[in-house]
């Protein structure tokens, strides 16, 4: 699965997340912390920013190669799929 398959759902929208990485999933009743690069992602993917332009945001932020941040988006949106 790539980044290109991965679509930023309505959920994401609705999941209530606190400046300090602190996420609560109203759906469900779970949840969870994020560090910095995880609340940047999906601050910017509730905004509904693509997952490529998130990747350039992290690409820029934290002076990385576009394919890493790419990566790491696309491993970060794996990992919230199977909590939400």
């Amino acid at each position: 699965m790539t980044a290109n398959n991965i679509c930023p759902s309505e959920r994401l929208r609705k999941l209530a997340v606190s400046d300090s990485g602190f996420v609560f999933d109203p759906q469900t009743g779970q949840s969870f912390s994020l560090n910095g690069t995880g609340l940047m992602s999906l601050n910017l993917l509730k905004k509904g920013t693509s997952v490529e332009d998130t990747a350039n945001c992290l690409s820029q932020q934290y002076g990385v190669t576009y394919e890493v941040a790419a990566t790491s988006v696309e491993a970060f949106l794996l990992q919230l799929e199977r909590y939400l």
